[in-house]
């Protein structure tokens, strides 16, 4: 029996070409206002590469704003996965297939071989790829801490967008938004296992802040889930 037509590689490939159109001509129509971006910027002169953290929701244009600094994704092995592996490579986004649910041990491993090898930045969504929405799982504590790459949270919220009716209510910024991107401050990941569960509680905490505050600027209801940090 062959492939369902969902999981077909030209139906992959056709899809993601249209959605790379699309995503791009919104793109060309949204007004940015980004906070933060300057201490990545000067982490990139100097040749040190990030580790970034977005949620699962907000990775779309995250992806879209991140794709001028050679970026590799860690993405689910789902079937989403694949569209969303195919759509990145369109914007030079390379991809490591894995998540805290299937693979994610030799994704893991993967990642760490490649930020030691290598100077492309990462990308991680640490509540994917199906939550707990907004919780930052272990993995990528984990990561920061073997690879030794400075730490760097970033959320986005929009004054027009649509939510999805998927488990995470993924948004999508409308054309002529003004998109608030955030950039928190880069950190270092001390290694030991004294201090990861106080480095996840850290992240997660920044996160949801950045995501209530970006929320906040664009006139967006804040998630009740984002409540619960500081």
């Amino acid at each position: 029996m062959g492939r369902p037509l969902d999981e077909q590689p030209w139906v992959i490939a056709t899809a993601s070409t249209v959605a790379a159109v699309a995503i791009k001509l919104n793109g060309l129509t949204l007004r940015w206002e980004v906070q933060g971006w300057e201490a990545v910027a000067e982490l990139e002169r100097q040749g040190e590469p990030c580790l970034f953290c977005f949620w699962h929701n907000r990775l779309l244009y995250i992806g879209y704003h991140l794709c001028r600094i050679p970026l590799t994704m860690l993405i689910s092995r789902s079937k989403d996965g694949a569209y969303i592996e195919a759509l990145s490579r369109r914007y030079g986004i390379e991809a490591v297939r894995g998540s805290s649910t299937r693979g994610g041990a030799r994704a893991l491993v993967e990642m760490v071989a490649l930020a030691r090898a290598s100077t492309r930045h990462l990308g991680i969504t640490p509540d994917g790829p199906k939550g707990p929405l907004y919780e930052v799982q272990p993995g990528i504590i984990a990561l920061a801490q073997k690879s030794g790459r400075p730490l760097v949270p970033v959320t986005l919220s929009a004054t027009r967008l649509h939510r999805f009716a998927s488990w995470d209510r993924f948004l999508l910024p409308l054309p002529f938004a003004r998109v608030h991107l955030r950039y928190g401050a880069p950190r270092v990941v001390e290694p030991g296992r004294a201090a990861f569960e106080e480095e996840r509680q850290r992240l997660q905490s920044e996160l949801r802040r950045l995501t209530r505050e970006a929320d906040q600027a664009a006139g967006q209801p804040v998630d009740p889930e984002l409540e619960g940090g500081v």
